[in-house]
């Protein structure tokens, strides 16, 4: 072979030799690529079944509340259903409110046998000198009104509605009621207020 030979195949096989490194490298970078792209794939997977499994528990968690809060709501309505029917009869037979201590009643032989209607609060006082008065009945079918369930006073409650249970002085006066009800008002107001936040704030959706 003459040297022009020579060259020319050596050039030939040069070419090929970097044709086949190209070739190589290419490869190799397709396969790299590739890897990529699928670890890519595995982790947008994982991405997406952790985000249905949080979603599933969370379905699952405000399906669990919202019985919870089905089960109270229904046990307060039964609390509040069996407090009905003595409430409104015991209030046929006994006062709520009583004479001011030490005033002798002239019109009925016994103060519990009609009810009396709740004075003015213009006029705390009566003309007999001191304020009127709570019986434990009255007592008994607030504190009761307010927790919702069954709260006696003294001996009266669901258990006993007798007059001898309910009809004596609970030792407050209607002034005293209407202080723990500006309380009680107060609080609701203000559990309101949180209601209303925290639903605004679960329900509202972000600007984008």
């Amino acid at each position: 072979m003459t040297p022009m030979g020579k060259a020319g195949a050596a050039l030939v096989v040069g070419v090929a030799a970097a044709l086949l490194l190209a070739a190589a490298a290419s490869a190799i970078h397709g396969a790299g690529r590739m890897q990529e792209r699928a670890a890519w794939q595995q982790k947008e997977a994982r991405r997406a079944a952790q985000i249905a499994s949080d979603m599933q528990a969370e379905y699952e968690r405000g399906r669990a509340a919202s019985g919870r809060y089905q089960l109270g709501a229904s046990a307060l309505q039964a609390s509040y259903l069996s407090l009905e029917g003595p409430t409104h009869e015991l209030r046929r037979r006994i006062a709520l409110v009583l004479p001011p201590a030490g005033r002798v009643r002239h019109d009925s032989p016994v103060p519990h046998a009609v009810p009396q209607a709740v004075p003015d609060a213009a006029e705390p006082h009566d003309a007999g000198g001191g304020p009127h008065r709570l019986s434990l009945a009255a007592v008994w079918m607030w504190n009761s009104a307010l927790a919702g369930t069954d709260v006696p006073a003294g001996a009266c409650g669901l258990a006993d509605t007798s007059g001898e249970a309910c009809a004596a002085d609970a030792g407050l006066t209607v002034e005293d009621a209407w202080t723990n009800h500006d309380i009680n008002a107060k609080s609701c107001a203000a559990d309101r207020l949180r209601h209303r936040a925290l639903i605004e704030f679960l329900t509202e959706r972000p600007t984008p």
